[in-house]
């Protein structure tokens, strides 16, 4: 039998639903052989821990093993990730109902916290009185609190901040306005990959990285 080449590329990070986790679930696999493709697969890397939810580290080398381990006529490249962060997720009914709890008390959260820190910045930089300055310049009148003109003047920076943010951040209601990713997208994105690297580094010094043996 001749020699068959085998390529897989390990995703960066992936959540899984099932406990039991094989190839096909983290790598994208190429083979022309298709019978050895189906069967590298379907093979088990790891069984995660029993829980709502756990993450383990699984390396290209493990990958490389199991595989050799297979047949010795298959060539084995790796052209991904050296390693891979599975995270493991119970999506049952109850967990589903835990996790929208979880994300709705987060939502009032950061609303909360967000709505405290736009206020504290505008008591900090005094913005009503320089709402009221820019109100007596342009109409030669004093302002005061009780002014409904000055009323509708800080209505409208209200409206205003909220239209800024919304289209500086590039989200609608339920559509983005371009394509392209926004500042809080990219931003995620670079939280998430220093959140990847340091879990990497966490579990290779605590050696709970699965390698090969």
């Amino acid at each position: 039998m001749e020699r068959v080449t085998l390529y897989f590329a390990l995703e960066q990070s992936i959540l899984v639903a099932s406990r039991k986790v094989h190839i096909e679930d983290i790598a994208t696999i190429y083979c022309r052989n298709k019978d050895f493709y189906h069967q590298v697969a379907k093979l088990e890397v790891t069984t995660m821990p029993d829980g709502e939810q756990s993450q383990v580290v699984v390396t290209a080398m493990k990958i490389i093993q199991l595989i050799s381990n297979l047949s010795d006529k298959i060539h084995i490249e790796s052209i991904g990730n050296p390693e891979t962060i599975i995270y493991y997720k119970n999506l049952k009914d109850g967990s589903k109902t835990k996790s929208k709890l979880k994300a709705v008390f987060l939502m009032v959260l950061a609303f909360i916290g967000t709505g405290y820190s736009i206020m504290t910045y505008n008591e900090e930089v005094n913005t009503r009185d320089l709402l009221f300055n820019i109100y007596e310049l342009f109409t030669k009148e004093s302002a005061t609190a009780n002014n409904i003109h000055v009323n509708l003047g800080l209505i409208a920076y209200s409206v205003g901040l909220t239209l800024g943010m919304i289209i500086f951040f590039n989200h609608g209601i339920n559509r983005k306005n371009t394509d392209d990713p926004t500042p809080l997208q990219v931003q995620m994105r670079l939280y998430e990959q220093e959140v990847n690297e340091c879990i990497i580094i966490d579990n290779t010094r605590e050696k709970k990285t699965i390698d090969a043996s």
